[in-house]
């Protein structure tokens, strides 16, 4: 990933911190990355003076990562929850409201054994993150004979959930990559929804 701010090149590398000069050594300016504040922030340094240690340029990552972030430090998966844009996330709210939109699935990805011991959030159906490419391309009756919901088109909203919103990420990648375009992923999951409705996490 290259940051091009404050004239400054900076190629960050696995465990290195690459740095091109744009002016004399003894006077330059680097912006470093405030851990857990998500901003880019700017801190002058002249000579031999410290470096601010609180400001590190590997913690954290960006509120709002940018294409290079999400390709680079999430896999490729836009719809992990480190690089994920908002307006792939699905809120508590979305999700709530389910039941008054039958238009769109939910589908929760955890074990049937997790389900088990904690509950399902309403409207939703399980689909096992291992399976979630074959059962997706089921023919559309075998989907509705399986599941009692219709198969999603390609352009219906698709909704996924787990339990702390990783493995739900991973189905919505796999999800886009069918070639479904209306894929969310909620990344509050049952952490958020368990213990908001009185549920066992």
């Amino acid at each position: 990933m290259v940051l091009k701010t404050c004239g400054t090149n900076i190629v960050r590398s696995v465990g290195q911190l690459w740095m091109r000069y744009s002016k004399p050594r003894a006077a330059y300016k680097l912006c470093t990355v405030r851990s857990f504040a998500g901003v880019v922030q700017n801190t002058n340094h002249t000579g031999n003076q410290s470096i601010d240690r609180r400001a590190s340029p590997f913690a954290g990552v960006l509120s709002q990562p940018s294409s290079s972030q999400a390709n680079g430090d999430c896999g490729g998966n836009k719809f992990a929850p480190a690089c994920i844009d908002p307006k792939l996330v699905a809120t508590l709210a979305e999700v709530e409201d389910l039941p008054n939109h039958p238009e769109k699935l939910l589908i929760d990805v955890r074990e049937p054994s997790e389900l088990e011991a904690t509950g399902r959030i309403p409207s939703s159906i399980n689909i096992a993150l291992r399976t979630v490419p074959d059962e997706l391309s089921l023919r559309p009756e075998a989907f509705e004979a399986k599941y009692g919901r219709q198969k999603p088109a390609l352009d219906d909203e698709i909704i996924f959930s787990c339990r702390s919103g990783v493995r739900s990420g991973q189905a919505a990648f796999e999800a886009d990559r069918l070639g479904f375009q209306n894929v969310k992923n909620y990344v509050g999951s049952w952490l958020e929804y368990g213990p908001k409705h009185g549920l066992p996490e």
